[in-house]
């Protein structure tokens, strides 16, 4: 490489680093910040960034609104979002594979479980590179009821009928996209001539053994998440645990 070259790159990874230094501390103080945040965007479930005011004076506010918006467009632009915040302050205990439940024309049922799901839980490994990024959106839409435990809708089923309808609306064309992509590539070749009516995207649920005790693992319990129609097939009905039926 020529020697001017070269002391550009030096120059610009410099330049990098730099800013970096600045960045790092200086976007996770912002986040702590209540500031003026726009709406999010598609396809994000949830905000780690404090939101309102902290001052009424707009000569304060503004200046921190636009600083948050810089780190922002930075972290997108150098690829160093962050959205896992170690999962607090709520931890799941179980296990969360993705299930389409699908219901043909005739009224025939079938089910497109994960291929993630192993076949026995207690005895398994896995090692797979090239489903990773499949792993990770089954992951996104069925790791809500990864703190599901028996009982919980009757305890909080305002708080699960609105975190249920917030996934099913936030993810709806990726979610609607990925049942199209399922039955295309896996339900339909297994039913030739045939139509899917309708699918609902459920979870398959694995609790673990309970505290101290060396028996079985629970069975699995298949949760509702959403309902597709294909009349509607860029739409989803949110599932409503607390009247056990699909939102219109």
């Amino acid at each position: 490489m020529p020697l001017p070259i070269k002391r550009v790159v030096s120059c610009l990874l410099g330049a990098f680093i730099c800013v970096e230094l600045v960045f790092l501390p200086l976007y996770n103080f912002v986040m702590l910040v209540p500031r003026q945040a726009p709406p999010l965007p598609e396809e994000m479930l949830t905000t780690f960034q404090a939101e309102g005011r902290v001052s009424r004076f707009d000569a304060v506010q503004v200046p921190i609104d636009a600083t948050g918006n810089a780190c922002e467009r930075w972290s997108e632009g150098t690829g160093q979002v962050q959205g896992w915040s170690l999962f607090a302050p709520r931890f799941g205990a179980a296990g969360t594979f993705l299930s389409l439940q699908v219901t043909a024309a005739d009224g025939t049922t079938s089910e497109l479980r994960s291929r993630f799901e192993p076949a026995d839980v207690d005895h398994f490994f896995r090692y797979d590179l090239v489903h990773y990024r499949q792993f990770y959106r089954e992951q996104s839409y069925s790791i809500i009821y990864g703190r599901w435990y028996p009982g919980s809708f009757e305890k909080e089923g305002e708080a699960w009928r609105e975190v249920i309808a917030d996934v099913a609306k936030t993810f709806r064309r990726s979610l609607s996209a990925y049942v199209r992509w399922r039955l295309a590539e896996e339900w339909q070749p297994a039913h030739p001539g045939e139509t899917a009516k309708e699918v609902v995207v459920a979870v398959r649920v694995f609790l673990p053994r309970e505290p101290g005790t060396s028996g079985p693992r629970p069975e699995p319990v298949t949760l509702p998440l959403a309902r597709w129609v294909a009349e509607r097939p860029d739409q989803l009905a949110a599932y409503d645990p607390v009247k056990g039926s699909f939102a219109d």
